[in-house]
């Protein structure tokens, strides 16, 4: 079975490292290979932080990591070298020799990455998708409680990072009050609804709810469910019409959030009954990452997520999108559905739910 990897980015001061530090030292019985940024691999600053005997001990007990060290807890840490994916196979290839296998893969990013090209290099190599590889499993992004607001709205790059996420850490959470903290919450459900948020201090947090979340790519690695509980159960109304709707209600905080960020980035969910024509679906969805992308103003799709029903198939379907690059899986069999809801959830720019609404409609299969 594939090693799931887990994109961690961030903006700048978000504490990545600091999580990374943890994940080197504590005992907290995974295999862990942690593939750290080569923007500070360059620098030297990464090896300097990042340390076996862990930030506090003394210099005498410190031990710096280079390209490649295993360290007591079974972990292992190393730069990138090459390109991501030979790294990655270099990885697997390595602890192959030596008879073991990685329980995950950790991926850092630098500050100012924009996640989507990671994810996609991961999602579509087909080398690293073999059995014995590698599959992109979830990102997580870790923002900075007490600045996260400033650089939603000074920064395309933290915006994309919010975006992107399967899973937010709202790390910092002691420099804020709980007012603060609940606003920050907002703001970033505005962004990205379907995200999951942790509220983190000093990066200390439950691996389980970071690792092994097969939210991009399941296939059977006990995934969590594909759509968030706003998305699972949309409005009535929204049901009874196959409209579109914000994601959390978020148009009551828009006049606040539009203080804050870029509000051309959000979360629509739309819905409909009955089946689907699968190659009239696919055929939609296509133009809509591929084509109209290009069109002045046009919709410009950074996350996807969906639960399709399609005639013929007696499976419900799962759809999962990064940008261009899209996957259309099959989920269990579902024998006499009490419901044939069809559920779409997209994150991006310039997105119009009225027109998502209706080209998902004109899929209806006749």
């Amino acid at each position: 079975m594939p090693v799931g990897v887990c994109v961690i980015t961030g903006f700048l001061g978000s504490g990545k490292t600091t999580l990374v530090n943890y994940i080197l030292k504590a005992n907290h019985g995974y295999r862990i290979a942690v593939i750290l940024n080569d923007f500070g691999a360059e620098l030297g600053v990464e090896k300097m932080l990042v340390q076996q005997g862990g930030i506090d001990g003394d210099n005498e007990s410190r031990t710096v990591v280079e390209d490649w060290v295993e360290l007591n807890n079974g972990c292992v840490c190393c730069t990138v070298k090459g390109s991501l994916v030979q790294t990655i196979e270099g990885l697997l290839e390595k602890r192959k020799e030596m008879g073991e296998k990685f329980d995950y893969i950790l991926l850092e990013t630098t500050g100012l990455a924009d996640p989507g090209p990671v994810a996609r290099e991961l999602w579509v190599d087909d080398e690293l998708v073999e059995e014995d590889g590698a599959v992109l499993d979830s990102i997580t992004t870790l923002v900075d409680a007490s600045n996260i607001e400033k650089q939603i709205k000074e920064s395309q790059e933290a915006t994309l990072q919010v975006a992107y996420a399967d899973t937010i850490l709202l790390n910092k959470s002691d420099l804020v009050c709980e007012d603060d903290l609940e606003r920050i919450k907002r703001t970033l459900s505005t962004i990205n609804a379907e995200a999951e948020v942790i509220v983190t201090s000093r990066s200390k947090v439950d691996l389980d709810l970071v690792l092994n979340q097969g939210t991009v790519t399941g296939g059977g690695r006990g995934r969590k469910p594909v759509l968030g509980d706003f998305a699972a159960a949309p409005p009535s109304a929204v049901l009874a019409s196959g409209g579109g709707f914000w994601a959390k209600g978020v148009e009551k905080y828009a006049p606040e959030a539009n203080k804050v960020h870029n509000p051309d980035i959000r979360t629509i969910c739309v819905a409909t009954s009955g089946y689907l024509d699968y190659a009239t679906f696919q055929d939609w969805l296509e133009d809509l990452l591929w084509e109209r992308r290009n069109d002045d103003d046009g919709p410009d799709v950074l996350r996807a997520k969906g639960l399709l029903y399609t005639r013929g198939s007696d499976r419900r379907r799962v759809l999962q999108a990064v940008r261009e690059v899209y996957e259309i899986t099959d989920g269990p069999v579902e024998t006499n559905p009490t419901e044939v809801m069809n559920k779409l959830v997209f994150i991006g720019r310039n997105l119009d739910e009225n027109n998502l609404a209706n080209g998902l409609r004109s899929c209806a299969s006749s």
